[in-house]
């Protein structure tokens, strides 16, 4: 059985007049007959019966009726799907990332994405995760992946991956041979964190305050590198999360979870109530597709 006799049965059932339902199909009544014989002798069972005027579906014939408007739902599901993939070959996107994010998890996926749309132009803006909620609030940019927690309820967030916040210790430090570290053990030792660029830094100030600890912090700044190549140098201890910590270290670090567990989360954010794309909807997907894999 062909799409468009589908059709025809569903005009048949919708009319339940032959004569109307050939003039909305554009076809001869006599042909929408023949058509219609031709499909009940296919099926082998009779699909409409006469009751004065009209032309009724028998039970069979309502099956294949409800069949039908299914088969047509997914029909027009995959066309607009389909025209949606082809407005995917041009089109632009911008987000935005934390230097950290863009440098550690986003070349692959980025790279790959461009691969498959090549007409779609990608553009970051790397800046923390305050200013880049900001400008998703106001339109500045399309999306962002930022560090949890966000505190804008015009967002939509899409958790991506979590792990933990640790403290970097340099081998020589005394600190070494522990197994974990806590918030009141920074009481009165200096260390190496984010500035409040980022959003980590309202976590940490969290956590200190709800145990009445006003922490010494050494250096703060936005650069991994330079954070981990001072605390390299120096007794200070680097709190970071732990992926980070690692990845940026230039000389052996030893690192140590806190108790209790402080997590650290990455999060996709996008604006609530607002148009988006076709090319942003696939990314979004494409993102959260590749992050999966992080599980």
């Amino acid at each position: 059985m062909e799409l468009r006799e589908l059709k025809y049965i569903a005009a048949i059932g919708q009319k339940q007049n032959m004569a109307q339902a050939a003039q909305e199909l554009y076809i001869s009544q006599q042909a929408l007959y023949k058509s219609l014989r031709k499909i009940e002798d296919e099926l082998g069972t009779t699909l409409f019966y006469r009751k004065e005027n009209e032309l009724l579906p028998t039970d069979t014939g309502q099956i294949v009726l409800e069949k039908s408007a299914k088969i047509f739902q997914y029909y027009h599901q995959l066309h607009d799907e389909v025209a949606a993939t082809k407005n995917l070959e041009q089109g632009k996107v911008c987000i935005g990332l934390p230097s950290v994010v863009a440098t550690m998890y986003m070349p692959k996926p980025l790279i790959q994405f461009q691969k498959k749309y090549p007409r779609i132009a990608l553009r970051t803006v790397e800046t923390g995760g305050n200013a880049l909620a900001g400008m998703v609030t106001a339109g500045t940019i399309d999306m962002a992946i930022i560090m949890r927690p966000v505190y804008m309820d015009t967002l939509n967030e899409l958790p991506l991956i979590r792990n933990q916040v640790a403290a970097g210790i340099n081998p020589s430090h005394p600190w070494s041979k522990r197994s974990f570290v806590t918030i009141r053990d920074f009481e009165n030792t200096p260390f190496i964190t984010f500035d409040e660029t980022f959003n980590m830094r309202a976590q940490l100030a969290e956590r200190f305050s709800a145990e009445h600890i006003y922490p010494k912090i050494a250096f703060e700044g936005a650069n991994c590198q330079f954070l981990s190549d001072l605390a390299a140098l120096s007794d200070n201890i680097l709190v970071l999360p732990r992926p980070i910590i690692e990845y940026y270290a230039r000389e052996p670090v030893v690192t140590l979870p806190f108790k209790p567990a402080f997590v650290w989360e990455l999060t996709l954010i996008y604006p609530k109530n607002s148009f988006l794309s076709t090319a942003s909807k696939a990314l979004i997907r494409h993102i959260q597709e590749y992050f999966s894999l992080f599980d």
